[in-house]
């Protein structure tokens, strides 16, 4: 037998529309794309061996600088106002270092830093300009 004129209610199965005036569901946020732990892993590998290639790099490029010379390091004139490491077997070791001085002005390294040294035939100084640097006192090597 079927009723009528009773309350009827909705299936609850079934979605409700959104009525005129009432707001429906709640959007959901969309969902945060997840990061990839191998990407990132990835990324920090290269980003490590593109630093350490820098900084080889470097190493490299300033190892055999002036400043870096010791006593009995070779050196040769590689400019104006610069010398560079070399190898004291070579015919381009024409510079012997006999002293290193730290903690001198230019001023006196030209005058006064290789004077206990008489081996010492030319001054070489290495620093920023109105501060202290590096002197080295030079030896011909003869050849």
């Amino acid at each position: 037998m079927t009723q009528t004129g009773g309350p009827q209610y909705p299936d609850p199965t079934r979605p409700v529309p959104p009525q005129a005036g009432m707001p429906g569901p709640p959007p959901q946020p969309p969902a945060a794309p997840k990061k990839s732990k191998r990407r990132q892993k990835i990324v920090l590998t290269v980003f490590l061996i593109l630093v350490a290639g820098v900084l080889a790099l470097v190493w490299v490029a300033t190892r055999s600088n002036g400043e870096n010379a010791q006593v009995g390091n070779c050196v040769t004139e590689s400019g104006e106002n610069s010398v560079k490491i070399v190898d004291c077997g070579t015919p381009e070791a024409t510079l012997k270092v006999v002293a290193r001085v730290e903690d001198k002005t230019q001023i006196e390294a030209q005058i006064s830093a290789c004077t206990p040294y008489p081996d010492a035939d030319q001054v070489f100084w290495e620093g920023k300009e109105g501060d202290t640097g590096v002197v080295l006192c030079l030896a011909k090597t003869g050849k």
